[in-house]
């Protein structure tokens, strides 16, 4: 027998204050995952400090996909540069803003091969977007004004992830943060103010 010894990889903390959290955790859906590449590879572990929606049918928790626009595009752009920290495929909708007040379409493409950028490109335009903005994920097309979230509504419950998600295994869970201070700053993925807004509605202050 002996003992095997392995580095392990520390996320930075982030939750400053728990006041209140989900019972048990949640499940974390890795379906909705699975076609998220990065380096030529699936994910296989999703970081703390994600946004997740649960679905009223079947008490899993899926993550809010978002992504952070980096340079500006038109009123009628259909491709749109992000930062290449999102976890956006092919099959996706997206709508610009967390607060679903502009139009939606699904993503045709994803060009992955500038190590700086990805460009995400659309079926149709959603509209034009300034340095900074959120892509966020929605149901389907929908016109400008209609889009709508994949999962829950805009009024839903926006827990964060407290620890690492293992993804090669199925049925994994996260406990859930649902009142409590966050540090922004380590977030992995972006949110605007409009997602801002509803976390500090429901109690997650974020600083």
């Amino acid at each position: 027998m002996y003992l095997k010894r392995e580095r392990e990889f520390q996320y930075h903390p982030g939750i400053e204050k728990i006041i209140e959290d989900v019972i048990g955790g949640g499940t974390i859906a890795r379906a909705d995952l699975v076609t998220a590449i990065f380096s030529g590879r699936p994910l296989d572990e999703l970081p703390p400090l994600v946004i997740v929606v649960r679905d009223e049918t079947t008490g899993v928790y899926h993550v809010l996909k978002t992504a952070s626009v980096q340079a500006v595009a038109a009123a009628d752009a259909v491709a749109y540069q992000v930062k290449k920290n999102h976890l956006f495929a092919v099959g996706d909708a997206v709508t610009i803003g967390g607060d679903y007040t502009k139009a939606a379409n699904v993503i045709s493409a994803i060009d992955k091969t500038d190590n700086a950028f990805d460009t995400i490109t659309l079926a149709g335009t959603i509209g034009a977007a300034a340095i900074g903005a959120v892509l966020v994920q929605a149901k389907e097309k929908a016109a400008a004004g209609a889009a709508v979230p994949l999962h829950g509504s805009t009024s839903s419950e926006l827990p964060i992830t407290m620890n690492k998600v293992n993804l090669t295994i199925a049925n994994q869970s996260s406990g859930l943060l649902v009142r409590g201070t966050v540090n922004g700053s380590v977030m992995p993925f972006p949110i605007d103010t409009a997602l801002k807004a509803r976390l500090t509605a429901q109690g997650i202050r974020i600083v």
